[in-house]
């Protein structure tokens, strides 16, 4: 079977539906405010929970600790963009996420001067994956 993400964010459902669809991905987006919502949604073919906390442009919270549970308890991966809140407010790794995505367009820059995002890894395991596809792909940002 074709991995199955579980998925909230607007822009993630716009690159799976018309970019991942086309690899033979499945995905299904739904509302991420009721924890046990996302479990009606988890079928045996999927591999990720993807939230974004606080939504963007609705800025709805989902409590990561819980759906960080419910990912673990079905050996998925929990991956969270946390752009909104950036990691002064709230630091996804500490309540269970695996992968934590942050665009450093937004409040990083300042200036919106920039275009590039930071992807944080709970485990070693994890930060190989990523480093792995980053080389491959050689998406790193410029060091002006």
């Amino acid at each position: 079977n074709p991995p199955h993400p579980v998925s909230s964010y607007g822009g993630t459902n716009r690159a799976c539906r018309t970019m991942f669809t086309d690899l033979g991905m499945e995905f299904d987006f739904i509302d991420f405010t009721d924890v046990s919502n996302i479990e009606k949604y988890i079928k045996p073919n999927t591999k990720m929970v993807f939230s974004e906390s606080p939504a963007n442009p609705t800025l709805t919270l989902t409590d990561l600790a819980a759906v960080s549970a419910l990912a673990k308890r079905h050996n998925l991966v929990h991956a969270c963009d946390s752009t909104f809140a950036t990691p002064i407010l709230q630091r996804p790794i500490e309540l269970g996420v695996d992968l934590v995505i942050q665009s450093t367009t937004k409040y990083y820059d300042g200036h919106n001067v920039t275009v590039g995002g930071a992807v944080i890894s709970a485990t070693p395991e994890l930060h190989a994956r990523i480093k792995h596809m980053q080389n491959v792909h050689g998406n790193i940002m410029s060091p002006q």
